[in-house]
């Protein structure tokens, strides 16, 4: 994987940034490559992902957390047609994916972490990079690679390559899969199976209380000012409809997205004029664009027109664990801003409305 970047690192990370926040990241690995052309970098296509064949895979997602009370077996994580047993504690934990990374770095003893994803160790996608890289345990995505680690439990979810988790599988390594990332909601219960998984229940609880705190907070800071602005996530011909996390984290702060409230789900390709014709008072791009956040944002908006275009960083893209509050955080800052913007101009609720 890693070697694959090389000579298309921008291109390559921002087509995975925008799978990150909606939890589509296919982690190409055993054969599977990065793939598209640059010009469609922002498309999950890009990564051998559609996203009707991610929205299918989480339609099961739901996970029952069970305590059999046998002495042959510890616990029980029941769902998406799955059940692993697990006889004891794991001891050696290994994670495929940047959600389960972060989380484990939070939660679980240092000790008992023996690898980590790739994502982990980078600071443009987590602001968990620094304590990864001083585990030291950042490795690949290879099976290879992970078997000689010899972990008692991985984390992987269901957008990764099955063929590679089958593999895990026939070699008697218990993997869990977690398959929904595509709303808030989600994101705690993914904290809280990971806790049961590893005995560390009461440490995912306070995780999730610190979430939701940030939540909170960024919700009374938006306030009513964030209430009806409409805005559109738009990126390489990319938007991000219903059912990602971007979608949740705007109706959650009571702002209106423009691609969910059209009927749009998941990371659809739409033109630029229908954005246009969208005329939204925000526009959230991504950093991979360029140093200028309006490169790539089509003229004639009223977003445009008042500055109210935003660039998401890496680390923002990525948010599908409990970072997710930094997106929120940053989210409703600029909904905000983008209010004043739209009052100084002489608009208000009416004007933020748009035309009919």
């Amino acid at each position: 994987m890693q070697s694959g970047m090389t000579g298309v690192r921008m291109p390559v990370l921002r087509a995975f940034a925008v799978a990150l926040l909606v939890g589509a990241c296919t982690g190409p690995s055993d054969g599977d490559g990065a793939g598209g052309d640059a010009a469609s970098v922002a498309s999950l296509a890009a990564l051998g992902v559609e996203h009707a064949e991610y929205l299918d895979s989480v339609a099961d997602g739901e996970l029952e957390l069970v305590e059999p009370g046998r002495d042959d077996v510890w616990r029980e994580i029941r769902g998406g047609g799955r059940v692993l047993r697990l006889e004891a504690p794991p001891e050696r934990i290994a994670s495929r994916t940047l959600a389960t990374d972060e989380i484990l770095l939070e939660i679980a003893e240092p000790d008992r972490i023996v690898l980590l994803s790739p994502f982990a160790g980078d600071p443009a996608f987590s602001p968990s990079a620094d304590a990864a890289r001083r585990l030291g345990r950042v490795g690949g995505f290879s099976t290879e690679e992970i078997l000689a680690a010899s972990p008692d439990l991985v984390f992987a979810a269901g957008f990764n390559s099955q063929e590679a988790l089958a593999q895990l599988e026939a070699a008697d390594v218990p993997v869990l899969v977690l398959d929904d990332h595509e709303s808030l909601a989600a994101i705690e219960s993914n904290i809280r199976v990971v806790g049961f998984a590893i005995g560390r229940d009461g440490e995912a609880e306070r995780l999730v209380e610190e979430m939701r705190t940030r939540l909170e907070e960024a919700r009374e800071r938006a306030g009513a000012r964030a209430s009806g602005l409409r805005v559109v996530h738009y990126s390489g011909g990319v938007v991000l409809g219903r059912r990602t996390v971007f979608d949740d984290a705007i109706r959650y702060l009571g702002a209106v997205n423009l691609a969910g409230e059209n009927g749009l789900v998941g990371w659809p390709r739409i033109s630029a004029e229908q954005v246009v014709l969208w005329n939204p008072d925000v526009i959230f791009t991504d950093s991979y664009v360029g140093d200028d956040a309006a490169v790539g944002v089509p003229d004639g908006t009223r977003a445009a027109g008042l500055g109210n275009v935003v660039s998401l960083d890496g680390r923002d893209m990525a948010a599908i664990s409990h970072h997710v509050a930094g997106l929120v955080d940053r989210l409703a800052d600029a909904l905000v801003r983008a209010a004043e913007r739209i009052e100084a101009a002489g608009g208000g609720a009416d004007a933020a409305a748009g035309p009919e």
